[in-house]
């Protein structure tokens, strides 16, 4: 099934009708990926006695207690094993390994967030008349993984940063079908930023000269600058009670320095630097971290961020590994007679799996062609 829509999914010279149908494409990625995905879920729903699987020790004392709890029996248990990308169970087990990683080679050092820009020249080359980024989720998909190949090469070999220790990285997908890419790094003891002027070598805050580094200035114009929240757009999506969520405006200093609860407060000098972002003018407050070196190379929103503390290691290895995306549904039994309802406990893993979950084109392509590479 995997081999047969990846051939449908495929580009040839002929016309291709599914390419050229929008929305519809989107939706037949979504159904194909699906089904893909239901036939492996199936396998393992039906094949739970043969799966090499021990008893979770600690689940089975849970529904021990729920069941006396409840005064219930237990009834069919359906576990999902962490072999299977993407489960409960082997995201915990990435966390695992992650802070096993942690202990042995010490904190990270740097936390670099790489976000897909639908309009890389790449992208926009390959469409076919008249088509926008939201018509090729496959595109998007393919080109990003592309370019976030070619940026952890950079980071790996080419030691852009220095010499890498250790590194792990997660691909999300936002709702509105962008991938972006959160990235942990631990780099060697002679490499890592100890100061503030080697944490200044690395990240910037600030708008460059546009007399200096005019191509520069424009990209951090385009990819780096908070939108205006706050006294300026009280209605902007990061404000959360009255607030920003993301804290901006930050303060004007003149010079980085550590900060014991998470991230370094970085330089960001009154130095008259501005840039208009649509009807607002904004300086050094306004600007999200970043390498110049890293943002002049791929033309899109990478942050790059400094660790602090360990205490902000454990707060990044929960937000990197926090699982997929579900839809905020809500229900409620309705039961008439308590005597009849039923005191059986059902422990499903599959079902928890599938319930309410959310996948957008871009990534059920994304995973698509993650299957036929592990499967060929």
């Amino acid at each position: 099934m995997l081999q047969f829509y990846s051939y449908r999914l495929t580009v040839r010279q002929n016309f291709s009708a599914i390419h050229h149908a929008g929305k519809i494409l989107q939706q037949y990625i979504v159904d194909a990926y699906v089904k893909t995905e239901q036939n492996r879920l199936a396998f393992h729903r039906q094949n739970q006695k043969i799966l090499r699987v021990e008893l979770y020790k600690g689940l089975m004392d849970h529904l021990a207690s729920e069941t006396a709890i409840q005064r219930s029996k237990l009834g069919r248990i359906i576990s999902l094993p962490s072999n299977f990308q993407g489960s409960s169970r082997a995201m915990q087990q990435n966390y695992q390994d992650a802070t096993g990683i942690v202990r042995k080679c010490g904190k990270p050092d740097l936390f670099i967030t790489f976000t897909c820009n639908p309009r890389w020249k790449e992208i926009e080359e390959q469409f076919f008349p008249g088509q926008t980024p939201s018509d090729r989720p496959d595109l998007i998909a393919r080109i990003f993984k592309l370019k976030l190949k070619q940026l952890i090469n950079d980071i790996v070999r080419n030691h852009i940063f220095g010499r890498i220790v250790a590194h792990w990285f997660v691909i999300e997908f936002q709702k509105r079908g962008l991938p972006h890419c959160h990235m942990l790094i631990i780099l060697a003891n002679e490499n890592k930023p100890r100061d503030s002027n080697s944490v200044g070598r690395i990240v910037s805050s600030e708008i460059p000269d546009a007399d200096q580094n005019l191509l520069l200035y424009e990209m951090v114009k385009s990819h780096m600058i908070h939108r205006p929240c706050g006294v300026l757009n009280k209605n902007s999506p990061s404000m959360e009670d009255g607030k920003c969520s993301k804290e901006f405006p930050k303060e004007f200093r003149k010079g980085t320095v550590s900060n014991k609860d998470g991230y370094p407060l970085y330089r960001r000098r009154d130095n008259g630097v501005i840039a208009k972002v649509g009807q607002y003018e904004v300086d050094n407050r306004w600007v999200v971290p970043y390498n110049p070196h890293l943002l002049m190379k791929y033309d899109a929103h990478i942050n790059v961020e400094a660790c602090a503390t360990v205490k902000s290691i454990k707060y990044l290895f929960k937000y990197v590994y926090k699982g997929r995306n579900c839809a905020n549904i809500k229900l409620k039994p309705v039961v008439k007679d308590a005597a009849t309802f039923a005191k059986t406990l059902e422990w499903d893993e599959i079902k928890a799996h599938l319930d309410a979950r959310y996948i957008s084109a871009p990534e059920a392509r994304n995973c698509m062609e993650t299957l036929r590479i592990s499967t060929t």
